[in-house]
């Protein structure tokens, strides 16, 4: 909200005037959305306005200081303000108003009210699309709160065993069952997730890592072990240190040496999980492997390297430098090479890095904008 329509709505509010207060807030949500039919807000500028008034007038509405008769008007505005046809292709903004409106949904009649303007809501919209997906989960939180903040806990809790569905809801019933130790319920949960989504990685990845806590927290071992190979070679380094802690000091060594023979088998050694692995179990030597199989990696690992590996390290490092050199075209170009003649330098490597800049100041000598950065080295 700009600071002058925002001085203005404060004002009111302390005033004790929370309906005007709304009101002109509405005006600059209104204005804002009016330019935004025109405008290009690539910066995000006008959303931030938008997204401003909104949380305000959200901070007035659950204010618990209002009275009845400023929350019913309130909620008579939003409501109108809501249905608006601005507000099409702007879903969210029209449920935030909503949401708005169910903080102040404090009598039957507005609870009423509420609930015929959500059902009419889902009803006008398309059956087949996955905006309305989103727009039946969003509709079924609020929902959901009402239910939480005039019918008791049970109630609620039935809610969200009816609504299981939607992953807002699946992921409150699995934080309630974690939360009462019911580690199998849980697991259920998760597995049932996992097919539901099995399509969208994000929630399945997210399903797993809960499936994965109940299994570590009601101790079955061999299947957290399973859950925990299953992240690293999918990439995860989080679990490699609780994968180990589950072994003893002379069972381990095996189980390592088959992790790393499957990460390698599966071609996934380009994952950042294979050298984080080698460096945690010292594994040097085949760390230089995999850093010249990779040379652009050298300025990533060469720390692990120095002063073991010293030669070698600066070997690939002199060659990333004449191929960069070769390539570059402009001053920026000029500048990466630059840099990593000076990670040949932090690795130790300061003769070779002073040859490398005199060899590359005598190749190109006609290019003044190279030379200029190579001297500032």
């Amino acid at each position: 909200m700009n600071d002058f329509w925002k001085e203005k709505a404060h004002f009111a509010l302390e005033q004790n005037k929370p309906v005007h207060a709304l009101q002109l807030s509405l005006c600059v949500i209104q204005e804002m959305m009016d330019l935004l039919q025109d405008a290009d807000d690539s910066d995000g500028v006008i959303g931030e306005v938008i997204e401003e008034s909104l949380a305000f007038i959200d901070e007035m509405s659950g204010n618990k200081e209002l009275k009845l008769i400023h929350k019913k008007n309130m909620f008579n505005k939003l409501i109108e303000e809501a249905s608006h046809q601005r507000y099409i292709g702007w879903t969210d903004w029209r449920i935030d108003l909503i949401e708005c409106c169910s903080e102040l949904a404090d009598t039957s009649d507005l609870r009423g009210k509420l609930e015929n303007y959500l059902s009419i809501m889902l009803e006008n919209a398309k059956r087949d699309s996955w905006g309305v997906n989103y727009l039946a989960e969003r509709v079924n939180l609020i929902r959901y709160h009402q239910v939480e903040k005039h019918d008791g806990q049970e109630k609620a809790q039935e809610f969200i065993e009816n609504n299981l569905q939607y992953s807002d809801f699946r992921e409150m019933a699995i934080e309630s069952a974690m939360n009462k130790k019911d580690y199998d319920y849980v697991i259920k949960l998760t597995l049932d997730g996992e097919d539901k989504d099995k399509s969208l990685r994000g929630l399945v990845n997210q399903w797993k890592k809960y499936r994965y806590e109940a299994f570590k927290l009601s101790r079955k071992i061999n299947e957290q072990r399973g859950m925990a190979t299953d992240f690293i070679l999918d990439g995860s380094f989080d679990y490699y240190e609780e994968l180990k802690n589950t072994y003893t000091i002379n069972e381990w060594p095996s189980v390592y040496s088959k992790i790393i023979l499957l990460l390698e088998n599966q071609k996934k050694t380009y994952l950042d999980v294979y050298p984080r692995i080698l460096i945690e179990e010292g594994e040097k030597p085949k760390l230089l492997e995999f850093v010249q199989g990779s040379p652009l990696s050298v300025e990533i690992y060469y720390r692990h390297l120095v002063p073991e590996f010293k030669e070698e390290v600066y070997l690939l490092f002199l060659q990333n430098i004449e191929q960069s050199a070769a390539r570059a075209g402009n001053r920026k170009d000029y500048q990466r090479v630059c840099a990593i003649i000076r990670n040949l330098k932090k690795a130790g490597g300061k003769e070779r890095a002073a040859e490398i800049i005199q060899k590359l100041y005598n190749k190109y000598a006609n290019r003044p904008a190279f030379r200029d950065e190579l001297s500032r080295i």
